[in-house]
């Protein structure tokens, strides 16, 4: 096997985080679309907000937003900030689950699946970090449009 150009296996493996961190962003604002009175229940009961059901929309839009932005690499420094203090929130909120994720401590049922989202944080800081290296965006097509 040849070795690997490893800016193009840097080029390849930030577009895979992008990609993924952004539609798993998607989804989560979709969510907001097709089951709005779960999102009402979320914001109640992890942070402490009385959302209105009418503002539902009004969230998942922004949020749909953002994802997509991540998604193909717009705005880079932006999004890719905006989306890790988003999911960086939420991680945070769902502390009581992430300190007891079985349920022994509080007696609650178990629900271990809150821990799925701190390598999705750490995928955030990274995206992060290295956005200015993340090169296969519609950002710097924009800018090769512009500048030839």
């Amino acid at each position: 096997m040849a070795a690997q150009d490893p800016v193009v296996t840097e080029r390849w493996a930030l577009a895979a985080l992008r990609v993924s961190l952004g539609v798993f962003l998607l989804l989560w604002g979709l969510e907001k679309f097709v089951i709005p009175t779960t999102t009402v229940r979320i914001w109640d009961t992890f942070y402490g907000v009385g959302l209105a059901a009418s503002l539902v929309p009004l969230v998942g839009a922004l949020e749909s937003a953002l994802a997509l932005a991540i998604t193909v690499g717009l705005w880079r420094r932006a999004s890719y900030g905006l989306g890790l203090l988003v999911h960086a929130v939420s991680v945070l909120s769902s502390w009581r689950q992430l300190i007891d994720p079985w349920g022994l401590r509080s007696g609650g049922s178990p629900n271990h699946l809150f821990l799925a989202g701190i390598p999705v944080l750490a995928g955030f800081v990274a995206l992060y970090l290295l956005y200015a290296r993340d090169t296969w965006t519609l950002d710097e097509w924009l800018l090769r449009q512009r500048n030839p």
